[in-house]
């Protein structure tokens, strides 16, 4: 008998909250709102996402109040809305996470790639300027150079192929490789100015 005193009480209380009397949504709100608290806290022991989810739940009830259904059981009504909200909210903040890792990977992709063809050019620029300043060292410097990084020959054996002095074979070698560099460090430069 108490309880269909109970469901009658709560039908009613529903009924007047659907037509838009804030005093019972207010009582609603007193009568409930611990209790699902202490059970949202079950469900996940994430308070502010429980506390969220619940004055969530309560703004969306006052918004749609006019649409939603009739009831026999506020509690059960409640407690069930509750769980969907928490459940939302958690697969909703998943999602982003996972939204913000895939955009965070993008991201990192699209660095990845942007530097490997930046390093992609400026290795292709740096080749074909080195051939240019080779092309341009006297032919002996680059006969003296070919040998050494080439061929792998010691300088007493280039001074023999060359048929020259071991000095004069260095001073090949020497010069061209301060040629070289110099053409090398004056392009880092360059490029560094343009990327």
């Amino acid at each position: 008998m108490l309880t269909d005193n109970s469901n009658m009480l709560d039908i009613a209380l529903w009924n007047a909250f659907r037509k838009g009397d804030y005093h019972a949504f207010n009582k609603i709100y007193e009568r409930y709102s611990k209790d699902l608290l202490s059970y949202g806290l079950k469900i996940t022991n994430d308070i502010q996402l429980t506390e969220d989810s619940l004055h969530d739940l309560f703004i969306d009830l006052w918004t749609s109040r006019k649409n939603l259904s009739d009831t026999n059981s506020i509690k059960f009504y409640l407690f069930k809305a509750l769980r969907n909200k928490i459940s939302n909210a958690k697969t909703r903040d998943h999602f982003y996470q996972m939204k913000d890792l895939s955009t965070e990977t993008a991201n990192a992709d699209e660095f990845v790639i942007e530097t490997y063809l930046i390093d992609t050019e400026t290795q292709n620029h740096l080749e074909y300027q080195l051939k240019k300043n080779f092309q341009q060292l006297s032919p002996r410097q680059q006969q003296a150079l070919n040998l050494r990084f080439y061929h792998h020959f010691k300088n007493e054996e280039i001074a023999e192929i060359m048929g020259v002095n071991y000095q004069s074979a260095c001073k090949f070698i020497y010069s061209g490789i301060k040629a070289l560099k110099e053409a090398v460090r004056i392009l880092s430069i360059f490029l560094l100015a343009n990327f």
